[in-house]
């Protein structure tokens, strides 16, 4: 349904243009691809596609440091194409990507106690609360084995 599609020069626009009217959890698109910048040493920025259309940005912390778990973070799907199963395929992806590399045997992710959804959707992929965050109380550390 999904594929990931490391973001470059050939879809940097078509990236950066995708519209969120909430940033609570998330950054703008910029940002994201800004932090990944910073931390290209270990991450890469992926689109979200599906089909030829991007509907989404992850990245992906697909370089762990020895001993470190996987992990991605500030993953999300544009407005006009939530609520139809993106996140939830995006997500699948991702821990196949994972699965096939082989690098490190679990995910790590954070994500807000308030976003529903996307517990939800980290829950049905097999993520489990283990704590909260150390940075910030209001984030739960969820882990998947691969």
């Amino acid at each position: 349904m999904v594929a990931l599609k490391e973001v470059d020069i050939r879809n940097f626009s078509e990236i950066v243009s995708l519209q969120r009217d909430s940033f609570l959890q998330v950054g703008e698109p910029e940002y994201v691809l800004a932090e990944a910048y910073v931390y290209r040493n270990d991450c890469t920025a992926y689109g979200i596609y599906s089909g030829d259309t991007a509907v989404g940005l992850v990245i992906l912390r697909d370089r762990p440091a020895e001993g470190a778990p996987y992990s991605f973070t500030d993953i999300f799907i544009a407005d006009n194409f939530q609520r139809r199963g993106y996140g939830q395929a995006a997500v699948e992806a991702i821990m196949q990507k994972f699965r096939s590399e082989r690098l490190r045997g679990e995910v790590e992710i954070q994500v807000h106690e308030g976003n529903v959804p996307a517990l939800k959707i980290y829950r049905r992929c097999g993520f489990e609360e283990v704590k909260r965050a150390e940075w910030n109380s209001s984030f739960l550390v969820m882990r998947a084995k691969l």
